[in-house]
């Protein structure tokens, strides 16, 4: 990928960013209020979730411009994987809102309160699931066309649970209108359930990338298939890849034949390197060494720290 699409992809990526965080600004100011005139636990509930949302925004847009920073003395790998530690803090705060909401939600349920429906609760609260619905498609969507990215898949899974908590919400206000006054505190019960869902499936993946966990096995196969037909190559072995916000890292140990001259060995290594590059976009660094044929078993993938 050339340096002009990354910068292009970054700007994306920011601009995505900081539209989410206008939005939940918004979504804060309208949930509150009528949260507060109507006392509807499940729309302070969906309030609070938005607060969350606002500050996981807020990571997302300082982890993806950290993430665009090049490498230097101290990251000499770059610095992407800011956007998933970025992902991985949005999913405890998600866990943390989860908890807030299942407490007062019970407290209610245990000490009773009082509750008015009005339409425009209900006005509030649909408007809420637009804008969540929308931006979490604009969120995927330009996370896809820039290549991926860890902030803003995080960012839209917060909205995407909150249109559902908000969906939620509005059923427990119907209900509360008819009667049944129990259902609004159950509504807010249902959307801490979403919300711990979704940092658990989240922050699991997220997790999976800190911890070096090997990408998509379709990268690794589309790699597989580069180096094994690549003219010189004899046999391939100890291929390593990880993963660092949107890109892969990897390195793999190619067999040439013996009479191969070092020469040609260093020609084919990096020829090689910018050919997985340009067919595989994700790689971002792709780190090639020769050898000598038969000297391990054909295909034989990580057996030590490093050759």
């Amino acid at each position: 990928m050339s340096n002009h699409a990354e910068a292009h992809h970054h700007e994306a990526k920011l601009g995505a960013a900081l539209v989410s965080v206008m939005i939940n600004i918004l979504l804060i100011l309208i949930k509150t209020v009528v949260g507060v005139l109507t006392g509807s636990i499940g729309i302070l509930a969906e309030a609070a979730h938005s607060l969350l949302d606002l500050t996981a925004s807020i990571l997302a847009f300082l982890g993806i411009r950290w993430a665009g920073r090049p490498a230097d003395a101290t990251h000499a790998f770059g610095h992407a994987k800011f956007e998933n530690l970025s992902s991985w803090l949005q999913m405890l705060l998600l866990g943390g809102t989860c908890g807030v909401i299942l407490y007062e939600a019970a407290a209610r349920l245990i000490r009773g309160f009082t509750i008015e429906v009005t339409w425009y609760a209900l006005a509030v609260m649909g408007v809420a699931i637009v804008l969540d619905f929308g931006v979490s498609r604009y969120l995927h969507s330009t996370a896809h066309h820039a290549g991926g990215s860890a902030a803003l898949e995080a960012d839209a899974l917060h909205f995407v649970s909150d249109m559902w908590g908000a969906i939620a919400v509005v059923i427990g206000l119907a209900l509360a209108g008819l009667g049944v006054h129990a259902a609004d505190p159950i509504a807010a019960i249902l959307v801490a359930i979403v919300i711990g869902g979704t940092a658990i499936r989240s922050g699991l993946r997220t997790t999976a990338i800190l911890l070096d966990k090997s990408p998509d096995q379709t990268i690794l196969k589309q790699v597989k298939a580069i180096v094994a037909a690549y003219p010189g190559v004899v046999d391939y072995h100890d291929l390593r890849a990880r993963q660092a916000g949107s890109q892969v890292l990897l390195d793999v140990c190619i067999e040439l034949k013996k009479d191969t001259s070092l020469g040609r060995a260093h020609e084919i290594s990096h020829e090689l390197s910018e050919e997985i590059r340009r067919r595989v976009p994700r790689v971002a660094d792709a780190l090639v060494h020769a050898e000598p044929a038969c000297r391990y078993e054909p295909h034989e993938e990580v057996r030590h720290p490093g050759h």
